[in-house]
């Protein structure tokens, strides 16, 4: 660029001092061109200003004069890397006349002879420039891992991170243009924060989910992931609003449990089963997932069932099994945790009249300020710390459990106070008496491990399948020991004919799982099998035979679809005849009534066989044992002794797939089911809370959109555990007084 010779160049007050002979300002970066002009010397023979001395008669900043058209010399004042030099060619030599601001455009006079001062000036008043540099300043931050790295501020990130905040922390999307929020930010953390109105972070939102779904979609249909094993539920806001959340559960290439929500699709029609598959098949659709599904669980309603029946033939076959039994052993699985659900309130309906009057008791306590205070008073007096109580949900066993047992360490005071305070008529007896406290705790203890069960079938970070059997002997025993106390004997029986009704025939996906546990295997199986005979009447010699054939016949489907991934199997050594010191102690016959059953003692639970052959067992199926080799390997070989909760099982399955190429894969597939549709839940209770009286005007899309943020900012985290539950006992536990 050339500036014409009529053209106007500003001159400072830099250039007025040397047009009266004065030196300028910072005129030691030219003083070697005008000496090479006035002498006449070459860039060869370079004249040194001041004290510093070059090395060798060479110049180290480069060779050459500015009005050489042939050697052009790099200026070295930092100036000049905020303005553009302009030149024009004089009598054919190049000659720097002008300098151009590259912040705001603003030109100097840039003759050499005229120094660099009136730059610098410029530069450092410049009002583009130091908004940039405000706005661009880096700083010195720390990563999470310690790690440093530099920081600037940009004001896209911070419409992002906008966005992630509003969904994770489930605040309203008008947040960006509060006045209040903005006076924190520019006060506390930037003050040239530009507020984002609704409509802008509304516009961010779409394009976050829109980049991460696409990143999700990607992740899913990579080779890297077999299958996905789906849980879905459908409920209802504060805006009388349902919605069917689908959930995707998956393994990924480092052997870990992953779970993300696909979709919160609203559903404002009738729960058909047809309505039902319809959004399931759009979700499906939409992600690519028609031909990976592995297993569906749902809860027991009818119209899920409904669904099922319409979905299966939209839904390829994972494994080519024809629409079916075989098809059905996998693909529809009903939510566990449900079915218990359904036990307990077979037990609560029966006890209503008592759970009614520990609800009665707290109702009169928490009615009245006054009650309150004079409660706290008593208690303090007594050296007690003083707290309130929550009542439950009667929607919610779960919540009559954390009743009553935030209540009973508190069963001394509380009754004392309400023998004094609750109104009576004389000759009634108190409203709480020991009778109610006595049966009060065999129901507390009795609900334990139900509720205990539940959060354990609702993991998500680890497999629950495996654990079913477990859950199925521990479950049997504790309503075998029950059924002849005194106080609550007679609520028994309606909850073992529940059990009956949905587990006496138990899932094959069950015990495919545990056999998958190299803690049990066949052997483990068989005992299993044995123990829940005698606690519930069942024969089960000819399921024993058909999971046999089943997990033969299975394994023989993966042969067929993987078995090209066995390139170089590594034998596993043959272990037969190993000492099982570390299982000797539940090889025993015991009764199983009576006994000590812990939530998390695998030992306690199961007694294995001694006796079971697995080559046995698997050449009583009908499939050849030469297709089966390796799951004839597996079960051959003894079972894992590392009984310890922190066994890793899929950690396990990933050391040795080498060992078991194809068996590796079809343990991974059937360890990624969940049991529990709880998870789907536990999104929607979090959702429900965005959908209340201020959200109420929202859009479908964007419920969804933030219901979808929040799982995938948590499940980047691994903190997608069971936060609906945390914050239930939270409710009441976080109650005291002081």
């Amino acid at each position: 660029m050339a500036v014409s010779d009529d053209e106007t160049v500003e001159i400072d007050c830099n250039e007025e001092r040397r047009l009266c002979g004065l030196a300028g300002d910072d005129d030691e970066d030219d003083l070697r061109e005008d000496a090479a002009a006035l002498f006449g010397l070459s860039s060869e023979h370079p004249v040194h200003v001041g004290d510093e001395q070059q090395v060798g008669g060479q110049d180290q900043e480069g060779e050459g004069d500015e009005h050489s058209s042939k050697h052009c010399r790099p200026s070295t004042s930092a100036v000049w890397l905020d303005f553009e030099k302009i030149f024009k060619t004089v009598n054919g030599k190049k000659i720097r006349f002008a300098a151009k601001c590259i912040h705001c455009s603003k030109q100097y006079s840039a003759l050499s002879s005229g120094g660099t001062g009136h730059l610098t000036r410029h530069r450092d008043r410049c009002p583009r420039r130091r908004e940039k540099t405000r706005m661009s300043q880096s700083q010195i931050s720390f990563n999470p891992d310690g790690s440093m790295r530099n920081w600037e501020y940009c004001p896209m990130v911070a419409r992002n991170e906008l966005v992630r905040l509003l969904a994770r922390l489930e605040i309203p999307i008008s947040l960006g243009e509060n006045a209040a929020f903005e006076h924190y930010i520019r006060t506390a953390h930037n003050p040239k924060f530009v507020p984002v109105s609704r409509q802008t972070t509304t516009r961010d939102m779409v394009k976050y989910f829109t980049d991460k779904k696409a990143k999700l979609v990607e992740t899913l249909s990579s080779s890297d992931v077999n299958c996905v094993c789906l849980t879905s539920d459908i409920w209802s806001g504060n805006a009388k609003e349902d919605y069917l959340s689908v959930v995707a559960h998956y393994i990924n290439p480092d052997w870990q449990l992953e779970k993300r929500v696909l979709a919160l699709v609203l559903i404002d029609v009738s729960h058909n089963g047809q309505n039902i598959a319809d959004r399931v098949a759009g979700v499906l659709a939409d992600y690519g997932l028609t031909n990976k599904v592995f297993a569906f669980t749902l809860d027991n309603a009818s119209s899920n069932a409904a669904a099922m029946r319409l979905l299966r033939p939209i839904m390829s076959p994972y494994l080519g099994i024809d629409n079916g039994v075989e098809s059905e052993m996998f693909l529809h699985q009903r939510c566990a945790c449900h079915i218990i659900n359904l036990i307990v309130k077979e037990a609560l309906d029966a006890l209503k009249n008592l759970i009614e009057t520990f609800r009665t008791a707290i109702s009169f306590l928490n009615s009245s300020n006054q009650r309150i205070a004079a409660y706290k008073s008593y208690c303090i007096a007594t050296n007690i710390r003083p707290r309130k109580f929550q009542l439950d949900m009667e929607v919610r066993w779960n919540s009559t459990y954390l009743m009553l047992k935030h209540l009973f360490p508190h069963k001394i005071p509380f009754t004392t106070f309400m023998h004094a305070n609750y109104p009576r008529a004389e000759g009634d007896q108190f409203i709480l008496t020991d009778e109610h406290w006595v049966v009060g705790e065999k129901v507390l203890k009795f609900l334990e491990l139900f509720y205990d069960s539940t959060v354990a079938l609702s993991g998500v970070y680890y497999p629950t399948s495996p654990l079913m059997l477990h859950f199925l002997v521990k479950i049997a025993i504790h309503l075998k020991n029950y059924a002849n106390d005194t106080h609550i004997r007679g609520v028994i029986q309606p909850m073992i004919d529940k059990y009956n009704k949905y587990w006496r025939n138990i899932p094959l996906l069950y015990s495919f799982a545990f056999i998958l546990d190299p803690r049990a295997k066949m052997k483990g199986f068989s005992r299993v099998l044995r123990r829940l005979m005698n606690l519930t009447s069942t024969d089960y010699a000819v399921y024993q035979v058909t999971t046999r054939a089943k997990l033969t016949d299975v394994y023989n489907k993966y042969e067929e679809k993987y078995g090209s991934v066995r390139l170089n199997r590594v034998v596993p050594p043959n272990l037969s005849g190993k000492k099982r010191s570390a299982w000797d102690e539940i090889y025993d016959d015991a009764d199983d009534v009576g006994t000590s059953v812990g939530m998390h003692s695998f030992a306690s639970t199961l007694n294995i066989a001694r006796d079971t052959s697995a080559t046995a067992l698997l050449h009583a199926a009908s499939s050849s044992a030469s297709t089966a080799s390796e799951l004839i390997s597996y079960l051959d070989c003894d079972t894992v002794n590392q009984l310890t909760d922190d066994f890793n099982i899929l950690h396990w399955w990933h050391q040795h797939k080498l060992t078991y190429p194809v068996l590796s894969i079809m343990a991974k597939d059937i360890l990624t089911v969940p049991v529990s549709t709880i998870s789907s839940e536990s999104t929607f209770s979090l959702t429900g809370r965005i959908i209340d009286e201020r959200r109420r005007r929202l859009k479908s899309d964007v419920v969804e959109m933030l219901t979808c943020i929040k799982d995938w900012e948590d499940a980047q985290a691994r903190m997608q555990h069971m936060v609906d539950d945390k914050e239930l006992e939270e409710t009441f536990e976080d109650l005291y007084l002081d």
